[in-house]
Order: C-alpha cells, then sequence, then structure tokens
C-alpha cells in the first residue's frame, strides 16, 4: 500500500515537524483542521493556526520500504485556512 507523507511547518520557529502518514490527502488535511480545532490548552497548533502549514512532501510503500519525495513540498494551506 502506498502511504502519503505530510508534515507541518512552523512559521515562527522555521522548522518542519515530525512526518506523518496518511491514506489520501483528505484523510491529512482533515487530521490537521483537527488538531487546529482542537480546545486543550496545550495545542501550540490550535493556540497559533496562522503560524502553521501542512506540508505533502512524498509518499512511503510498504510493502518495499521505498520512499519517494516531491522535489518541492507541497502546501495544503495554512491553518487558519482550515478553521
Amino acid at each position: 500500500m502506498i502511504l502519503q507523507v505530510f508534515t507541518i511547518y512552523d512559521s515562527k520557529v522555521e522548522v518542519y515537524m515530525k512526518p506523518f502518514y496518511a491514506l489520501t490527502k483528505r484523510e491529512a488535511i482533515r487530521m490537521f483542521a483537527d488538531g487546529i480545532k482542537d480546545t486543550k490548552e496545550s495545542s501550540m497548533i490550535a493556540k497559533h493556526p496562522e503560524d502553521y502549514t501542512l506540508f505533502h512532501i512524498g509518499d512511503f510503500d510498504d510493502s518495499t520500504a521505498q520512499f519517494s519525495s516531491l522535489v518541492t513540498p507541497h502546501s495544503l494551506g495554512v491553518g487558519t485556512e482550515h478553521l
């Protein structure tokens, strides 16, 4: 199965977070949006959604253990777009 690989960029700290996997871009966007809508006080993404951008960075084939990276990460939107 091919899994899509995503990361979230923190523009204030200027780093990409640890990558995560989803079956589709829509699933990753839902996961990101859920994090933004989180009401927990400990969620930095929920506190500052304007600082975070979701990126699709490639895919992973779990039958061959091969990663395929995009030449340029593809932005799927800033946190405020997913509120």
